[in-house]
């Protein structure tokens, strides 16, 4: 019965919180450093509460988003100097010990190179002034310079457990199971191609580390593409005791979103436009 109600969610890129002041700067660190490029500008008005709202889109599907506002809206808010979460926003680049270097030359801080669970090397860094937290993924079939789209890592505390509350709840996929060697590879539709899957790889998490709410500043989004399914969800997720915020956006037309917690605390986004 549970699965029936969910409805089919795409990957659908994600968006960045940037305090409103450090809007520019981040664009420019962005561009800089990952050689990303602006597309578009808005000024935007994402929930009806706010005193005024910024976007830009960097290409991929990435937004940087900030807002002015006098009180803490459902889903347009973030923990900054706080745990950071077990949630890696993933983009691959070529020649990834050079791009770290340079990042370490530059001030920018980074983890060591590392061979995560599925055999690929990454290095987790802190983009901008205000830290976000993003990873590089090593990938030299990557032709010019830059950051491409890749996975989305999310560290959770029991794979086989964490793996079938994301097929009820949120319709994934089982793609490749490694559980035995510590992850999960899962999948979902991409709204960019009717062909193309967006990948997920649930990770064991180690027995001692913090499990619980964080509300960092990247949100990787998912899309309902029909509105009354989008409304229904979020009926449905509260109806079967998921942890949800409230619906925030424009509830009559226009955008809408909210953000829902898995059984380890970490932050899955739903939207609707």
């Amino acid at each position: 019965m549970k699965a029936k109600a969910v409805p089919e969610l795409f990957y659908d890129g994600g968006e960045i919180d940037v305090l409103w002041d450090n809007h520019d700067l981040a664009i420019d660190w962005y561009v800089t450093f990952m050689g990303w490029e602006v597309k578009r500008k808005e000024l935007w008005w994402p929930d009806q509460r706010i005193q005024s709202g910024r976007m830009t889109h960097l290409g991929y599907g990435t937004w940087l988003n900030s807002v002015l506002t006098l009180q803490k809206l459902p889903f347009h808010y973030a923990e900054r100097g706080s745990i950071d979460p077990h949630i890696r926003w993933c983009w691959r680049t070529k020649n990834l010990q050079k791009i770290h270097d340079h990042f370490i030359e530059n001030g920018i801080r980074a983890t060591d190179l590392y061979l995560a669970p599925d055999g690929k090397q990454y290095f987790d860094f802190w983009a901008t002034a205000e830290g976000t937290p993003l990873t590089a993924e090593e990938d030299n079939t990557i032709r010019s310079k830059g950051f491409r789209p890749s996975c989305t890592r999310i560290g959770v505390r029991d794979l086989r457990v964490s793996g079938k509350w994301y097929q009820e709840f949120v319709g994934m996929n089982v793609h490749e199971d490694y559980i035995e060697d510590g992850y999960l590879v899962m999948s979902l539709s991409e709204n960019y191609s009717d062909s193309r899957q967006s990948i997920w790889i649930l990770e064991q998490l180690p027995s001692d580390v913090y499990t619980g709410k964080i509300d960092g500043t990247i949100r990787p989004l998912t899309l309902v593409k029909k509105r009354k399914d989008f409304f229904c969800y979020h009926q449905f997720l509260r109806d079967n005791g998921v942890e949800c915020g409230d619906v925030g956006g424009h509830l009559e037309k226009g955008r809408v979103l909210f953000h829902f917690y898995d059984i380890d605390g970490n932050r899955f986004n739903v939207s609707h436009c």
